[in-house]
């Protein structure tokens, strides 16, 4: 059985990221999250900016984003942000996240995010088949797993 496509992005925390208590803020996390979510896509191929001339407006919205914190991370830590793709449908796909500290691979959070695609005028529709087929490509197994992976 193929391997799923996860994509390993570094981050390291900001002094802006702490909050009063000197920790990472936890709407940080989910900024940490897109970064990993838009390094997934491109490696995917199914997201590029600047758009290339010519390139349709379709494109996708969040609809839904979770964060479960295990672990606080400071100033200066550095994160391995991970993504895959955890779920294929008509009009929407589903990432799922892990954040651990490169120090000592402690996994300081976990999450997903939903997204719906968009046609020109906004409103959701179905996903283009090009699209559909590099997502359950990334998968692995042909799009039949339809929960998170590691845990």
């Amino acid at each position: 059985m193929p391997s799923p496509l996860i994509t390993e992005h570094r981050l390291m925390v900001r002094s802006t990221d702490m909050d009063a208590d000197q920790i990472v803020n936890n709407a940080r996390y989910f900024e940490y999250f897109e970064q990993v979510r838009l390094e997934h896509l491109v490696a995917l191929h199914l997201f590029q900016r600047p758009r290339a001339p010519g390139e349709s407006r379709r494109s996708f919205t969040l609809a839904e984003t979770t964060c479960r914190y295990r672990v606080p991370l400071r100033h200066r830590d550095v994160i391995v942000g991970k993504a895959w793709t955890s779920m294929v449908g008509t009009r929407s796909f589903q990432l799922a996240y892990e954040l651990s500290r490169e120090s000592d691979g402690v996994v300081a959070a976990q999450g997903s995010s939903a997204q719906v695609w968009l046609d020109e005028d906004g409103r959701p529709a179905p996903l283009p088949d090009e699209v559909r087929a590099s997502l359950v490509r990334s998968m692995g197994d042909e799009g039949s797993r339809s929960t998170p992976l590691p845990e």
